[in-house]
């Protein structure tokens, strides 16, 4: 795998999900959990395209704000 690469594209990802939440069709919270299930299920049948997409799911999940401790 080309960590670079993988980067790359999951800032790209990053990116979309950003302009999904500005236009209104998404928020960045759920579309980094749904890329994340999307992982699990890939990972049923090929572990490493599984954990590439977990990367993007945890680059998504990245740009939201931290959650305040209660």
């Amino acid at each position: 795998m080309d960590r670079a690469l993988v980067c790359a594209h999951g800032k790209m990802v990053a990116m979309v999900a950003s302009v999904l939440q500005a236009s209104g069709v998404t928020t960045t919270d759920e579309f980094a959990r749904l890329l994340k299930v999307f992982a699990d299920t890939v990972g049923e049948a090929d572990a490493e395209q599984a954990e590439i997409l977990a990367l993007w799911a945890d680059t998504v999940a990245a740009l939201l704000p931290a959650k305040p401790l209660n």
